[in-house]
């Protein structure tokens, strides 16, 4: 089966149930270095857009993907809006 290892710190979010509703099988564990690993080149960051915001500001988003580049040959920004927030 298709196998995503999820950060446990996602399960906040929604995209981890969905991935399970489309047949994923989910590995939950902690990760330093994003927050979904699909395969040993690709991991994904995801960000909510206030988040992404305050990333931004803070300097911790340039941070996250320098060490995503570093490690992955693949490294994927995941951008998450919300159907509610115009």
């Amino acid at each position: 089966g298709r196998k995503v290892v999820v950060d446990v710190r996602e399960f906040r979010s929604f995209l981890p149930s969905l991935l399970h509703s489309k047949g994923f099988q989910l590995v939950a564990c902690t990760i330093s270095v994003g927050d979904y690993i699909l395969s040993p080149d690709v991991c994904v960051e995801r960000k909510s857009v206030s988040d992404l915001f305050q990333s931004f500001a803070s300097g911790r988003l340039w941070n996250q993907i320098e060490t995503m580049v570093k490690f992955y040959k693949r490294p994927v920004l995941l951008i998450e809006f919300s159907k509610e927030k115009p």
